[in-house]
């Protein structure tokens, strides 16, 4: 553990009863495997009563299919957070938008992936979905995420997401631990929350970060957890 503000982290640790994650490269180790240390980390956070949400630009089903195998999740928070499942309920945010983007986009000749809500840019087509932007307003942007892209309604991202998971929930946000890596995570960093970077984190989230565990993707998720759990039998 390393960098961040450091004073007052023990208490701060106590406290945390959300873990909010970003899931490529932060739950799962640089090659995008899932290791099972990080599952068994992750489902003894979930035993000691701290709710799991995991927040990714991944689709809805590709989430729901993974938070198969942990013994919990509670929120799932898809599509760089327009997408939003808890307890059975599924809220989309800019919807309408979403599809009057992928729409434009298609008709610009931009190749995209359509999710419910927003449109997936992959490698080599980043150039040319920024150009179109330039002519479709204010209602749009482009997020990267590492050489592929994603294109949000405007005043949708990550943070939002997670606010309305916690609202459903009934969870404070300063009591939640968000973790991130990418430059797709930096929404999560201007919240309340503990916000923890891990070893491979850009330099930007590294910067905003309270705490930075050392280790990279899960590796640093298992040592979140073990703090936070430390911290807690302390208390």
């Amino acid at each position: 553990m390393s960098g961040g503000r450091q004073e007052g982290l023990p208490d701060r640790l106590a406290s945390i009863e959300v873990i909010a994650s970003d899931y490529d490269r932060t739950l799962t180790a640089l090659d995008l495997s899932l290791r099972p240390a990080t599952v068994q980390a992750v489902d003894r956070a979930s035993g000691a009563g701290i709710r799991i949400v995991i927040v990714s630009g991944r689709k809805l089903h590709f989430m729901a299919r993974i938070s198969g195998m942990f013994e919990h999740v509670d929120a799932l928070v898809a599509e760089n957070g327009a997408v939003i499942s808890y307890n059975g309920l599924v809220r989309k945010l800019s919807e309408e938008n979403g599809k009057r983007i992928a729409d434009e986009l298609e008709d610009r000749r931009v190749p995209i992936i359509r999710g419910d809500v927003i449109s997936y840019v992959e490698k080599g087509n980043l150039e040319r979905a920024r150009v179109a932007l330039e002519g479709m307003g204010n209602y749009a942007r482009l997020v990267r995420n590492v050489d592929s892209g994603m294109v949000l309604p405007a005043g949708v991202d990550k943070d939002t997401g997670l606010r309305v998971a916690l609202e459903l929930m009934g969870k404070r946000m300063d009591r939640t631990a968000v973790v991130g890596d990418g430059e797709n995570d930096l929404s999560l960093f201007r919240l309340e929350a503990l916000k923890v970077a891990l070893g491979n984190s850009v330099l930007q989230i590294r910067e905003r970060a309270d705490v930075v565990y050392e280790k990279p993707g899960g590796e640093g998720v298992v040592e979140m957890i073990e703090a936070i759990l430390s911290s807690r039998e302390r208390e």
